[in-house]
């Protein structure tokens, strides 16, 4: 192995606001030489105990399709007392680098990058002072309402005609649709009970729009699109509506026999889309996520059924982009320097990304956290939001197959691998998901993935998990997850092919790397 060193620096901003660098290494090393392009002179305080490391997986859950997130701490020497002048600090990004020593600092290879959590300084006569600072989890801000825009309750005032009133909307979400949700039975708020107006959308649809009376169609005629004052002013014939769909809007003239649902094409700013992947980057954007922190790979997923997500309640991003990301078989996560990116799984490819020799292996362990193969595979799909019991229902529609599909909030497309289930009788499971599908093709489609996925080999045997330690090459570190490594190793009687399916770079120690195989 090359001689390399762990090269830490950490952005701090001081009280007064101003900012500075620190860095540290895991040895000592010379200062950079004056010739040097990046960092000519820059020295390095020797006082990393313990690098920190990070540890990503697509799936971390299989029964969920989760993916996995984990950084650990790094810890640095303080026993001199000089790190605590800046306990005031803030302290932000942190850049992890493994160099070579004596080559150009340009020539350094960023392991990951993080906002550091508040660091944490040990005090104590008995023992040498340390730093120990942790890092901010990127997920967690997918776990707040994605929906930060709320009903004022101020209709009457002012003119406003869509706020809602002080006892009744005030304070709760505006709705969000995206994508293809035409047949959905949406709970469109009535944002305006006087002129019965509601609203499908915080923001443009397209489209036509549905709506349904007790789960049939209402029959209102629609007298078209108006926009700003002239749709405000306008009064709609007598069992007419009429829409503004640059708000989300419309405005029905008639009464209702019982509850109202709604459908339509969700957000349309600045088109309207119905895929998972350009979905899934607003919905990003939505919940504050930069520009910058969005990579190329979501918008661009290559998922091309229609699908479709709403919500009308504090529901956090996270949990409405898990049915997206579930609908194309793809886990998003962030990558080691914190953008955000989508990656499709799927069985290992025919030909290899990368090969392991044995004499690149530094230790194999089978992983038996592996989940059992499916025997049977469920995937949820055309979720409605407004479900109907028998006498809810439009008499036409009571003791129809209609009306079984109104009373479940969930259509199931179900498929069974008999040859899962003849190699392991009773050892085998049921793999159930929710997805944002629209139709019965794809979540059957989606079915057939998962059953390859899933299932046995083509051998006949069931796939199996592999934890791998290896140098961590700078080859090693350019593979992206989900692509396909061949191990072989004759001691173990193995050449198979298996999906980098987990990565833990610079573990157990800085030059190697523990992958997670699965196939």
């Amino acid at each position: 192995m090359t001689q390399t060193v762990i090269l830490i620096e950490v952005d701090v901003t001081s009280p007064a606001g101003v900012v500075s660098t620190l860095r540290f290494a895991d040895r000592a090393i010379r200062p950079m030489p004056p010739t040097d392009a990046l960092r000519p002179n820059v020295a390095w305080d020797d006082c990393l105990l313990e690098a920190p490391t990070i540890r990503r997986a697509l799936f971390e859950d299989f029964a969920l399709l989760t993916p996995g997130l984990g950084v650990g701490a790094m810890k640095l020497a303080n026993g001199h007392g000089g790190l605590d002048a800046y306990q005031a600090h803030v302290w932000g990004q942190i850049s992890v680098k493994r160099w070579t020593e004596g080559t150009p600092f340009s020539t350094a290879v960023e392991i990951f990058r993080g906002l550091a959590s508040t660091p944490r300084f040990s005090h104590s006569t008995s023992e040498a002072g340390q730093v120990t600072v942790g890092f901010y989890d990127y997920r967690a801000e997918l776990d707040t309402p994605v929906q930060a825009t709320t009903y004022a309750g101020t209709n009457g005032t002012g003119g406003v005609l869509y706020e809602g009133a002080a006892d009744g909307l005030k304070g709760k979400p505006k709705p969000l649709a995206y994508g293809n949700l035409i047949d959905a039975h949406l709970p469109a708020p009535q944002v305006n009970g006087a002129i019965r107006a509601h609203q499908l959308h915080a923001g443009a649809v397209n489209g036509s729009i549905a709506i349904f009376d007790r789960g049939a169609a209402a029959g209102f005629a629609d007298q078209g699109d108006r926009v700003g004052a002239v749709f405000d002013a306008f009064n709609p014939a007598a069992a007419s509506y009429t829409t503004d769909k640059g708000r989300g809007l419309l405005k029905i003239n008639g009464d209702p026999v019982g509850a109202l649902s709604f459908g339509c094409q969700g957000d349309s700013t600045p088109t309207y889309v119905d895929t998972v992947g350009p979905i899934t980057a607003r919905i990003l954007t939505k919940a504050g996520v930069p520009a910058g922190r969005i990579g190329a790979s979501v918008s661009a997923l290559a998922a091309t059924a229609s699908v479709g997500v709403f919500a009308a309640d504090q529901i956090s991003a996270a949990d409405m982009i898990k049915p997206l990301t579930r609908a194309a078989l793809a886990a998003l996560i962030p990558d080691r320097l914190g953008v955000w990116q989508a990656t499709p799984i799927a069985p290992p490819a025919a030909v290899a990304d990368l090969t392991l020799l044995e004499d690149q292996i530094k230790d194999l362990q089978a992983d038996e956290s592996a989940p059992a193969p499916a025997g049977i595979i469920r995937v949820g799909y055309g979720k409605i939001w407004t479900t109907f019991s028998g006498g809810d229902l439009a008499p036409a529609l009571r003791n129809t197959a209609a009306a079984e599909k109104l009373g479940s909030t969930w259509r199931w497309a179900v498929l069974e691998d008999a040859a899962v289930k003849a190699r392991l009788p009773g050892a085998w499971r049921t793999i159930e998901i929710e997805t944002a599908l629209r139709s019965e093709a794809d979540a059957l489609a989606l079915a057939n993935q998962l059953k390859a996925l899933f299932g046995l080999r083509s051998d006949g045997a069931p796939r199996r998990q592999w934890k791998v330690t290896v140098e961590l090459t700078d080859e090693a570190l350019a593979l992206p997850l989900g692509k396909t490594v061949r191990l072989v190793y004759p001691p173990r009687g193995l050449d198979v092919l298996l999906l980098l399916l987990g990565e833990e770079p610079g573990r157990p120690s800085r030059d190697l790397a523990i992958w997670t195989l699965w196939g």
